[in-house]
């Protein structure tokens, strides 16, 4: 009897099983006809926005050139051979290439920063706002918020743009971006050293307004594709195990293809002025040194041979000077540096030719005439100002003349138009 009931109670879980199976597999033919059908919809849909005969693919891609990257996205999701087009690598580099000719004729400036914009709410720390604005009208072209859900612990550096692609880093925290305000994009990086050992230092507040460190980075594009340089002073705070031979600076180098950070073995020999973002120009990021010898010097670094050298003329009323009163920047490719003179207010702007053998002086202007912004400390900013020993920083030329100039201190990074006086 027993064994009986085994048999039956057998023979049931053989039946449950065939029915399981059974409703397994019509589920997956269930599965696989609804596929069928989204892919037909899709080539249905695909066929009613396949351009015409009378225009060729050439010319399709000729207008697709000349949109802009939002428009682009928006048409990948309408057909698989525009898509496929558009996320070519070919198609991506003459984009680029159209992009900054554009550019140069009707520049462009993309402001970073924390402040509220109508109608958005921004949250503290985490979110960070993009405004594009055309420098001929002044007008704003589009406003991007992106949240960055690791926080920068209210310390935020910003790299320079590298073919629209920006760096948001901060020292106090483990946080390293790279984010495209036009797709929303952005990739979280592993932490440097650098943010690694100044984690485990851990400061205070007071102990970090008297760091020296350097915490702006460069971000540059090589041949083989975009690197991360960081050069910065060695300091006890940032001593690293890891790399035992301690001398005046170290640099890393973020690989992006390996997703790792890496130091460079020989790194120059001169401290690095702190209070200065590198400048990146003509395939080499610049520079400014700690006075040495009652002299201030510019190291350069060629991205291709990742190699170390200082600029062999530099302009007289520049090495003399505190580099508090200097000012170096990257004008159409161009290193740039600038000097305000005290008694005269006015700033002289000049330019290294590719050669690094000549500066050639391109503006000199009167910061007297120049409009004034708001501040963070006062109601009213005045270029003029005697205390203001530090120059102000161009950031685009138009071409009637004028020249877009920012200052530290002015509110979330309002530039000022300025017009030039004595422009070559």
């Amino acid at each position: 009897m027993v064994h009986g009931e085994f048999i039956s109670l057998s023979t049931m879980e053989t039946a449950e099983k065939r029915v399981t199976i059974a409703s397994s597999s019509q589920r997956k033919r269930k599965r696989r006809k609804i596929r069928r059908i989204i892919r037909k919809r899709r080539r249905r849909n695909e066929k009613l926005v396949t351009a015409p005969s009378s225009l060729p693919n050439d010319a399709i891609e000729e207008i697709f050139l000349r949109l802009p990257v939002k428009a682009l996205i928006r048409l990948k999701s309408l057909s698989k051979k525009w898509r496929v087009a558009i996320e070519s690598l070919s198609f991506a580099e003459r984009h680029l290439k159209i992009a900054e000719q554009h550019r140069v004729v009707h520049p462009k400036v993309m402001v970073i920063t924390d402040e509220k914009e109508p109608g958005w709410t921004l949250r503290p720390d985490t979110d960070i706002g993009f405004r594009t604005f055309c420098l001929e009208s002044g007008s704003t072209l589009s406003f991007s918020l992106i949240n960055f859900p690791q926080g920068f612990f209210h310390c935020t550096f910003v790299s320079e743009n590298c073919d629209g692609l920006f760096c948001i880093h901060s020292p106090q925290s483990h946080s390293v971006y790279v984010v495209n305000p036009a797709t929303r994009w952005l990739r979280q990086l592993p932490p440097s050293r650098f943010q690694i050992s100044m984690h485990k230092f851990y400061p205070t507040r007071e102990e970090w307004r008297f760091t020296d460190s350097l915490f702006h980075l460069a971000f540059v594009k090589a041949a083989a594709g975009y690197k991360l340089v960081w050069l910065y002073n060695c300091e006890n705070y940032n001593a690293d195990a890891s790399f035992p031979s301690e001398g005046v600076t170290k640099c890393e180098v973020f690989d992006f293809r390996a997703n790792t950070w890496r130091y460079l073995s020989c790194t120059p020999s001169y401290r690095i002025f702190y209070n200065q973002k590198p400048a990146y120009a003509n395939g080499s990021v610049y520079w400014l040194t700690e006075p040495y010898n009652a002299r201030i010097e510019v190291v350069a670094f060629d991205i291709q041979t990742e190699t170390f050298r200082l600029l062999p003329n530099i302009i007289l009323a520049i090495a003399d000077s505190d580099p508090n009163h200097i000012d170096m920047c990257s004008l159409d490719n161009h290193l740039c540096m600038s000097k305000r003179e005290h008694v005269t207010m006015i700033q002289d702007i000049w330019r290294l030719k590719p050669s690094e053998d000549t500066w050639e002086k391109i503006f000199s202007i009167d910061l007297i005439s120049c409009h004034s912004p708001r501040t963070e400390i006062r109601d009213m900013f005045e270029w003029s100002q005697k205390d203001m020993v530090k120059p102000s920083t161009p950031v685009a030329v138009c071409k009637n003349k004028k020249i877009l100039l920012s200052h530290r201190c002015s509110r979330g990074l309002n530039p000022s138009l300025a017009i030039s006086l004595n422009g070559k």
